[in-house]
């Protein structure tokens, strides 16, 4: 999810026909019960503009959402062969079950219609026989989700009005096509896992069909301190208040997240903006994000928008543009941070910016961060790209698989923060022995600033630290395989900083054990 519009492919025929189903389910469950023909919406483009139009009109937030999300995305007539491919249209003279399913399937509606309210009922009966739990209404009370259910998400949820979600280890939660889970500001996210038992967020596909943009993935939004007065995250209405983010508070919680996988998530919320993998905007210094993957998004991985949040034990594979993304004056933390950029997709691992519209606004994005591993396999990838005045701190960096210029400083202020000592290098151990080269043309974009003279003083290179495994897309291995220096400064005494990890890069060259082992998952689909 960005603030900035980048570019990007059109959304999916799939994806847009599971919008209009779900678009169909919703608005037949709304108090309205306003009649939504699925098939007509398919294929009739007037009568599907003419729905779109009474969505956009009701009380219920998530409709609105959702109906203008496609009232902006451009949609061929007809959407009804793409329908039958998923199996949400019986195909032509062919019945969907066979006949002693259709009969059993006869009998529970029956049972179900029995109770009346035939609706929820039929949502209960779902849930006692396959332990699937429909989330399609917003969460404004402390809720709790239980290992023994599979939740899965028909729409946006907000979690609004103060109210706390509990999630157990080892709890699944599947996203539909046009879901995300939305935790609004006053409101937490508590999901913690472990290594035996991860919470997931994943895709509602069936395995082997679930890819990128399948779902919308997860936003955090706190009263933290941001550079931009007003700020809300893109995807929803500007009129809804709980898509706003951003206060004066210093010392805020979003909640916590250890031992989470976020999978196939950042479906376009409309044309050029997608939702990321991990949104966590204006979150304080109190929010704990620890060993999370994040896997495969359709936009970035994780994206921060201002606020102190920290992030430790973080792993992003396969995002299909930034691993990690900032802006808006975030002044977090990171510690080992693996980013894995998978061939043909992928921009940059980081791209850090301080403002889209103020270079010099304040509070200015300055995150500290330490041993990370950044692993490019295209030759298109780049490393970072630091730009619009943010500042920083990287300590303690293993880049592997980047051309020459893997570090990018863009813009005349952003390079003299470097001459100020406001965004700085230190420890920076380089897989290879390629170098940076001098800038020309268009690509000298920073005021003179010389690339290869600053990063010589503060690299060193070495073939072989990292095998071919590292570039496993299915089965990687990330350990450099010989020590990578040893060095005890820290950036600052705040006891966020395991100071046991002195050397560069996100894992232990001599563990047996790797941070991240036990709990990932890197399937393709």
């Amino acid at each position: 999810m960005t603030l900035l519009t980048s570019p990007a492919p059109a959304a999916t025929k799939s994806n847009l026909v599971g919008l209009l189903w779900t678009l169909s389910e919703r608005l037949a469950a709304a108090p309205e019960q306003t009649e939504a023909d699925f098939e007509r919406l398919l294929s009739e483009p007037e009568y599907r503009n003419d729905i779109l139009r009474k969505a956009r009109s009701t009380d219920d937030p998530g409709i609105q959402n959702l109906a203008h999300r496609l009232a902006r995305t451009d949609m061929p007539d007809s959407l009804t062969e793409d329908a039958r491919q998923q199996g949400l249209l019986p195909k032509a003279f062919k019945p969907v079950l066979t006949r002693p399913w259709r009969q059993l399937l006869l009998l529970l509606l029956t049972i179900a219609l029995v109770f009346a309210g035939a609706h929820s009922q039929w949502e209960r009966l779902l849930e006692t026989l396959t332990g699937t739990v429909i989330v399609n209404t917003d969460i404004d009370t402390d809720t709790r989700w239980f290992a023994d259910r599979t939740y899965r998400l028909d729409t946006d949820i907000f979690v609004h009005n103060n109210a706390v979600l509990r999630i157990e280890p080892g709890t699944v939660i599947k996203g539909r096509p046009g879901s995300s889970l939305v935790i609004a500001r006053g409101s937490q996210l508590l999901a913690e896992g472990t290594r035996t038992a991860p919470i997931v967020f994943t895709s509602a596909q069936p395995i082997g069909q679930r890819d990128r943009g399948d779902w919308g993935g997860v936003v955090l939004l706190g009263d933290d301190r941001t550079n931009e007065a007003f700020a809300r995250v893109e995807g929803v209405d500007g009129r809804d208040i709980r898509g706003h983010f951003g206060g004066q508070a210093h010392n805020s919680s979003c909640g916590t997240l250890r031992y989470v996988r976020i999978e196939y998530a950042g479906y376009e919320a409309f044309v050029d903006n997608e939702l990321n993998g991990l949104t966590v905007a204006g979150c304080g210094p109190q929010t704990t994000l620890d060993y999370l993957h994040i896997h495969k998004a359709l936009d970035d991985g994780i994206e921060f928008f201002g606020g102190s949040a920290n992030v430790s034990h973080l792993l992003v594979t396969g995002a299909r543009d930034d691993s990690l993304d900032w802006d808006l004056g975030w002044n977090g933390k990171v510690q080992f941070l693996i980013a894995q950029q998978y061939p043909n997709s992928g921009d940059r691992a980081f791209e850090g910016d301080n403002s889209p519209e103020r270079d010099n606004a304040r509070p200015r994005s300055q995150p500290l961060i330490s041993n990370i591993t950044l692993i490019g396999t295209d030759p298109r990838h780049t490393a970072m790209v630091l730009r619009s005045g943010t500042a920083g701190q990287f300590s303690r960096v293993l880049l592997s698989g980047y051309g020459n210029n893997p570090i990018d400083v863009r813009g005349p202020l952003t390079s003299g923060l470097v001459q100020q000592e406001a965004l700085q290098f230190h420890h920076l151990i380089i897989d290879g022995d390629a170098g940076w080269s001098a800038e020309n043309g268009d690509q000298n974009n920073d005021a003179g600033f010389a690339e290869p003279d600053y990063f010589a003083s503060v690299s060193q290179f070495t073939r072989g630290l990292l095998s071919t495994r590292a570039n496993n897309l299915r089965a990687p291995d990330f350990r450099p395989s010989q020590a990578t220096g040893s060095w005890t400064d820290w950036p600052d005494t705040d006891p966020f900083w395991d100071q046991t990890a002195t050397y560069a890069g996100a894992v232990d060259p001599a563990t047996t054990d790797p941070w991240y082992l036990g709990w990932t998952d890197f399937s393709e689909h």
